[in-house]
């Protein structure tokens, strides 16, 4: 009996799941990776069992595609001359912008996961050829790949004290991963283990406590990844392709016979406006609720105040609000009077993002809207960097973070 290894990434674990059930079902043995964490050993098991397999199964999605993990899979089972079958598991995926090696091979469709999908799948195995002999030498196997949530494992992990602001930062980055559906069980997995920490603010407990409760123990849905085309969103029902007039199917942005990219829907729902860009800027985000933000804005104008700066606040676009600051006294001549701090409060949720850019001084306060398209044309990239001489963007970071961890 054929032995298959399936590489995937996790982010369609249910397709890959029943993939791996369908299979066992007719008696073919498969592996696939279910550890959490990685490293050397980890890495080593993996390819031992690229090795030992006679079909490698390459689970093709967006994400697979992306990641390292996967692409070393399949570049290693490449080199050992392994018998490879790429299988479509989720939409979002051009089959005409493929690369070698999956350009080249007949691709199964397993989208839809039923009866049909099943007999295809096990006839591109029962026909695959047999896998040649190993090379000798082995060639070089590839080095441990290295996540992205390896890497906030190690900064939740590490021996040293979390200070508020790593605290803030490090669940604004594990919260993010959930809403986006990457890799939700190593999400929740190093939730919990953040939670666990000792030096943990109250605030930011109750925070994860939060995130890790959802709808029948299960993480938000994925965004929508509309894989560059922002203005012509996936269509909501399934309609003709315009090319060789095979049905799309409901959600697809392309054909999965052709590849053309999927028509329009009427009723798609237009891109989420983003927040306008300050020139040569800086920007952070923090947890923080619209209710306590007026507040958080008031104690930063009051301290601006106490250190010898002017303010002023205007709305701008988008639903944000802008502070400018100019300061007072000696260093006005080595700044312009002309030149400002631009500091830029954007309320998502209970996500707070602060922006700070410099540009002109506005004497605009009594407008109530300043349009980003006038004001951000007038940054003054060398009057930021008199700013950032005096510290001061990172001085108001760190102000409004202690607000925040306190309050």
């Amino acid at each position: 009996m054929k032995r298959v290894f399936v590489s995937y990434s996790r982010n369609n674990l249910d397709a890959v799941t029943q993939l791996i059930e369908d299979m066992n079902a007719v008696g073919i043995v498969t592996w696939h990776d279910q550890a959490l964490t990685g490293g050397q050993r980890w890495w080593d098991n993996i390819l031992a069992n690229i090795r030992e397999c006679d079909i490698f199964i390459f689970a093709l999605s967006p994400e697979s595609w992306d990641s390292e993990a996967c692409k070393s899979e399949l570049n290693y089972a490449v080199k050992l001359a392994k018998p490879i079958l790429p299988v479509l598991v989720s939409e979002g995926i051009n089959i005409n912008l493929l690369s070698p090696p999956l350009n080249e091979i007949q691709i199964t469709d397993y989208r839809q996961r039923d009866k049909d999908a099943a007999f295809a799948l096990l006839k591109s195995i029962n026909t695959a050829p047999s896998a040649a002999t190993l090379p000798d030498p082995l060639p070089t196997p590839p080095i441990v790949p290295v996540s992205y949530l390896s890497t906030l494992k190690d900064r939740i992990d590490s021996t040293e004290p979390l200070s508020p602001q790593d605290q803030i930062q490090l669940l604004f980055e594990l919260e993010e991963e959930l809403q986006e559906g990457r890799s939700p069980t190593e999400t929740r997995d190093l939730l919990m283990r953040l939670r666990r920490r000792d030096e943990l603010l109250a605030k930011i407990a109750t925070k994860i406590d939060a995130a890790l409760k959802s709808p029948e123990g299960k993480v938000l849905p994925p965004a929508v990844r509309n894989s560059g085309f922002r203005d012509n969103p996936p269509p909501s029902q399934p309609r003709p392709c315009s090319k060789c007039g095979a049905m799309v199917v409901a959600g697809s942005l392309f054909c999965g016979t052709c590849g053309t990219k999927a028509p329009a829907s009427d009723t798609s729902v237009p891109p989420k406006p983003r927040s306008p860009k300050v020139e040569r800027s800086k920007s952070r985000s923090f947890i923080c609720t619209s209710g306590d933000t007026p507040q958080l804005i008031a104690d930063v104008k009051g301290w601006l105040d106490s250190q010898g700066f002017d303010s002023q606040q205007m709305n701008a676009e988008s639903e944000s609000l802008l502070l400018q600051i100019k300061k007072r006294g000696g260093w006005r001549d080595y700044l312009g009077m002309a030149t400002s701090l631009n500091i830029l409060f954007n309320q998502s949720g209970d996500t707070l993002t602060v922006e700070i850019g410099a540009g002109k001084w506005l004497d605009k306060a009594a407008v109530g809207t300043v349009s980003m398209f006038i004001l951000w044309p007038l940054a003054i990239t060398a009057g930021f960097g008199a700013w950032e001489q005096m510290q001061m963007p990172e001085k108001i970071f760190d102000f409004i973070g202690n607000r925040v961890a306190n309050r």
